[in-house]
């Protein structure tokens, strides 16, 4: 596991979390994907089930896959369909 001092733009949201909580967040790959974690549970007030939940049905990576094809439709539909 990291040490927390390496993240200190995360550090006010994980004092915020029960150690549970921060062990299952910072057992997260990338930077990103753990301050994704670290802003929903504190956001939703999850429970460690309910964020272990959210983790295992990938939340982030679907997030980043649904922001990602609503950028290239933008980017593919015509003139004067933005606005619809």
């Amino acid at each position: 596991m990291k040490p927390i001092c390496n993240f200190p733009k995360l550090a006010i949201l994980w004092r915020e979390l029960s150690w549970s909580h921060n062990k299952m967040i910072f057992a997260l790959k990338s930077e990103e994907e753990r301050e994704f974690y670290l802003r929903l549970t504190n956001k939703e007030k999850y429970s460690v089930h309910e964020l272990e939940r959210q983790i295992n049905e990938s939340v982030y990576e679907r997030s980043i896959l649904k922001n990602t094809k609503l950028s290239t439709i933008s980017r593919v539909l015509p003139e004067g369909f933005e606005n619809l």
